[in-house]
Order: structure tokens, then sequence, then C-alpha cells
């Protein structure tokens, strides 16, 4: 897995590419923790091209969001990723977006 971080304008776009999962996962929970630290005003986790996520992938998502209070999105277009997001009832609790509709 992988995790390329970027900004945009007052946004930081981290997007994983690969496998998400309990392997992986630390490497992203550092991702979003150091974003929140440098005080990014909106942070976006971009899952386009994650191939598979567990559940210790949805532990860091669902952690970040209650880090970032509110200033979390994840973009996820349909697909397998989607599918355990949708299923475990976590699209629910998270601001979840097809990258279609992400601006």
């Amino acid at each position: 897995m992988t995790v390329e971080r970027r900004e945009a304008g007052p946004r930081t776009v981290l997007a994983v590419a690969g496998e998400l999962d309990i392997a992986s996962s630390p490497a992203l929970r550092s991702a979003l923790e150091t974003a929140l630290d440098a005080g990014t005003q909106e942070l976006c986790v971009d899952l386009c091209a994650t191939t598979f996520m567990d559940s210790s992938g949805l532990h860091v998502l669902v952690d970040a969001q209650q880090l970032a209070e509110g200033r979390l999105t994840i973009v996820c277009p349909p697909g397998n990723v989607r599918r355990v997001l949708d299923l475990t009832g976590v699209s629910n609790a998270l601001r979840v977006c097809d990258a279609q509709t992400h601006a």
C-alpha cells in the first residue's frame, strides 16, 4: 500500500493505493495524524485506487473521523472497498462519496 499526500488549497488529500489491511493500516493512521497535526482544514481520504480493505482499515477511518471532528471526507467509488463500507455501516457514519461527486 502507498499513501500519497497532496495539498489542494485548505484540503489535504491522502490517496491510498493497494491493500489496506492490518500490515499497512498503521501507515495510513500515521499519515492521517500528521495531516491533522499540521492543521489541515479539510481532510480527504481517496480510496479510488484501494483494492482491498479489512477491519483494521475501517478502524483507522472511524478513528480519523473522531480526530478530524467532522472535517473528513472519504472518496470511494462503487466496488469491493465501497461494499465493505456499506455492509459494515461505516458509510452511514462517515461522509463517503463517489469520485464523480467529490469536487
